[in-house]
């Protein structure tokens, strides 16, 4: 039970020292033996640091530009070049 709170707690983000006033424990002990990352929290630390983390789709996200470029009544070249390569399938 001790180790499910633990890592249960470290995946909400629940401050270490939060954890170790209810378990009790040092440090060292929670590190070493009940807190273990799961794959959910793993793959968002990755997407942050990769730069793509964001909650829209980018099939999604060209979508809306090329609704928002259609939109457009007088399109200067720089957004015909961009609708271009946003419309490449």
């Amino acid at each position: 039970m001790r180790h499910s709170f633990a890592s249960h707690c470290a995946e909400a983000g629940v401050p270490k020292a939060v954890v170790l006033s209810i378990l009790g424990t040092n440090s060292e002990i929670v590190d070493k033996h009940y807190t273990h990352i799961g794959e959910e929290a793993q793959q968002k630390a990755i997407m942050a640091i990769s730069g793509s983390f964001t909650s829209i789709p980018d099939h999604e996200r060209i979508t809306k530009a090329l609704a928002l470029i259609d939109a457009c009544k007088d399109k200067p070249e720089i957004v015909i070049g961009i609708e271009k390569v946003l419309r490449v399938n």
